[in-house]
């Protein structure tokens, strides 16, 4: 197997600097990225035992500590406190969503936790379906979450000692630190950290850039694209830049494209959710996504609860493994992904996901009711320079609201080409009515939806 790049290890023992001795917690991360490093290359079956081996684990302590897990799984034909956790077993769980979760509220939780996890600490989702989640997590949860991002960092051989720039929802306005996070914190050196909140004005966002200077940047794909179209017109990018990292929404072609364009660098992808930790990271060799197996199991399921096939798109069912305070089994989390290929010539045997699609009200739907997820993208069409931003919002059967802002050298018979091309990729002509706005409204989290069903909202 090809081995990964060298992490630049700090020694916690005065005068051990080589080989270097790191801080007990680093060495227990190191540890498991030795164990990922292998579990990722494990045949499919084995790994898939022993995911239910750890969420029989899981199940065991919530349906013995949670009133809520307990009174859903009641009635299966088998305890699953008790019984071996086989796959056609581990398939008569129910289905969970969010709203089942809020209405459990604290019952949903653990009334205990295993003392060894480590400290509780308590979140909130951002709510971008407008039901926000708080859920807790233990330091388990938090060290999973630590030990792959620093995998996501070792498979895409990025430069530790750079200087990484994050431009992401953040409480404050800037934050500076001289190590890249959690996750390299008292484990390796790197170079400095700093980030500057993504609700600051793309004039400013660029001038910052222009200042900061990084090697890495890391913001969501719809800022991303904001960026590379302001650059391309504006002239300037940073110049050191080595690496794009997208996360907090569905990376489109379009905007592959146009960063590459912009920065001259590909972009690698991170799937991810506040009250799940990582669910997949893409590919070092390709742009589909490797699930992260020892953290989660993921399944694709249709709208009747059956596995999707490889192409076909599915809805984001999750059971995550470690967090044992909120236990998330079985949980929609809202999401669709398009399955990938069973196989993947890097080597790793992970599943893959060929692209995260979105929300389900992101879906427009056809005359006939058959939900689409469009192809639809008008940065792909020849001649629609000057097009900012966009959002189309199903208003009913064949009728749209498509929201523009647009630049002084947009050209209004663009409008045309874009009726045309939705009704081409729906299969079906439709009504396309287009309003010019200053900007469009972002959801919590800073999401953008370049898609709205309103019959669904």
């Amino acid at each position: 197997m090809p081995a990964l790049p060298a992490l630049p290890l700090r020694s916690s023992l005065p005068g051990a600097l080589w080989p270097p001795l790191p801080e007990a917690g680093g060495a227990t991360v190191l540890a498991m990225l030795w164990q990922l490093e292998r579990s990722e290359r494990l045949p499919r079956p084995r790994r898939a035992a022993l995911q239910l081996v750890q969420a029989r684990a899981l199940i065991r302590h919530a349906a013995r500590h949670s009133t809520a897990w307990a009174a859903a799984w009641k009635g299966l034909g088998f305890d699953p406190a008790r019984d071996a956790l086989t796959p056609e077993r581990f398939a008569r769980l129910p289905v969970v969503d969010r709203g089942w979760l809020q209405a459990a509220g604290t019952a949903a939780s653990c009334e205990a936790v295993p003392p060894e996890h480590g400290a509780l600490h308590e979140a909130e989702t951002a709510g971008t379906t407008g039901l926000a989640l708080r859920f807790r997590g233990t330091l388990l949860s938090q060290f999973m979450w630590r030990a792959i991002t620093l995998r996501d960092h070792l498979w895409h051989r990025r430069d530790f000692s750079g200087h990484l720039a994050a431009l992401r929802p953040l409480p404050m306005r800037e934050v500076r630190e001289d190590n890249w996070g959690a996750a390299t914190a008292g484990l390796c050196d790197t170079g400095p950290a700093t980030g500057l909140s993504v609700s600051e004005s793309l004039d400013e966002q660029a001038r910052w850039l222009r200042q900061e200077n990084p090697d890495v940047l890391v913001t969501q794909p719809g800022n991303l694209r904001a960026l590379a179209e302001w650059f391309l017109g504006h002239g300037g990018a940073p110049t050191r830049l080595s690496c794009l990292r997208s996360t907090g929404e569905p990376l489109t072609p379009a905007i592959r494209l146009l960063a590459q364009r912009a920065f001259g660098l590909p972009v690698e992808d991170a799937y991810s959710a506040r009250e799940t930790g990582y669910l997949a990271l893409q590919c070092p060799r390709h742009g589909h996504l490797h699930v992260q197996e020892e953290a989660v199991i993921l399944e694709l399921l249709d709208e009747k609860g059956v596995a999707v096939p490889p192409g076909a798109p599915g809805r984001v069912v999750v059971t995550v493994l470690h967090n044992f305070a909120s236990p998330l089994v079985r949980y929609d989390t809202g999401d669709w992904a398009v399955a990938g290929a069973p196989a993947c010539d890097c080597g790793r045997t992970l599943a893959t996901l060929e692209r995260v699609l979105g929300r389900g009200r992101n879906r427009l739907r056809r005359s006939d009711g058959v939900p689409r997820w469009p192809a639809f993208d008008p940065w792909l069409l020849p001649g629609t320079q000057g097009l900012v931003d966009w959002q189309v919002r199903q208003q009913g059967p064949r009728r749209f609201e498509m929201l523009l802002v647009v630049g002084e050298c947009f050209d209004a018979a663009s409008r045309d080409v874009f009726a045309r091309a939705l009704g081409a990729d729906l299969g079906e002509p439709c009504e396309v009515t287009f309003r010019v706005v200053d900007r469009i409204d972002r959801g919590p989290g800073e999401r953008r939806e370049p898609f709205i069903d309103l019959q669904a909202s």
